[in-house]
């Protein structure tokens, strides 16, 4: 099974697509690429939205998407790219966050994120809210990342980055060392497709189907 964990697909939900037909031919560019599951994670901002008012935007712009699906389209799995703020495992609506059925949760760091001051909220969420962590995108911030992966945390890295020799060393030792769980095309509009994901694919050979057999598992948690 081929998963896309990170996707911006759902109608409106975001800056991701502008609408139904852009959101179906994102779909229909992934079921090319030969996606079976896409998850949808529109951006939720605690800073700016209610996690009520980003739940019910969700829950319609998911089901006017699904209303127009064909047969042959990936399943669709809901989710969230949750912008981590310190207190954010307060949140009463947190587990609705997850994605849907399960208890991992895909956060992305803040721009003034530093480890020791944002470890207290990770690991209650970890621990007090038992679910499971994984962070969003992290080739974006290597060196912000590096610490969370070195404390065991899990990550997701979007397929772009596998196909250029920027950072891949640094990102191979985290693929090798079990850290990164998922991939991901972050995509937004239409402009650049799956290119990049089936690139990614054949760069990573074997290591490919290990990050997707850690994708499976991480979804039946």
């Amino acid at each position: 099974m081929n998963i896309d964990l990170h996707a911006h697909i759902l109608p409106k939900a975001d800056h991701g697509s502008d609408s139904v037909e852009t959101s179906l031919k994102q779909v229909d560019l992934a079921r090319e690429a030969g996606i079976d599951l896409l998850a949808a994670t529109p951006h939720f901002y605690p800073s700016t939205d209610t996690a009520e008012a980003f739940l019910e935007r969700r829950q319609r712009c998911l089901a006017e998407l699904r209303s127009r699906l064909g047969q042959d389209a990936p399943q669709i799995l809901p989710g969230a790219e949750v912008q981590l703020c310190r207190g954010i495992d307060h949140l009463q609506q947190i587990r609705q966050l997850c994605y849907e059925g399960t208890n991992v949760i895909l956060l992305e760091l803040p721009g003034d994120f530093r480890f020791k001051q944002f470890e207290r909220s990770i690991e209650s969420l970890q621990y007090d809210c038992g679910l499971t962590v994984v962070f969003a995108h992290v080739d974006r911030y290597p060196e912000l990342a590096e610490p969370l992966m070195d404390a065991g945390y899990l990550g997701q890295l979007n397929a772009s980055s596998l196909c250029s020799l920027f950072k891949k060393k640094r990102l191979y030792r985290w693929i090798e060392q079990g850290s990164i769980v998922a991939l991901g095309s972050d995509i937004h509009g239409t402009k650049t497709g799956y290119s990049e994901f089936l690139r990614a694919q054949k760069n990573l050979g074997s290591l490919y189907d290990e990050i997707m057999s850690r994708s499976r598992r991480l979804l039946s948690k």
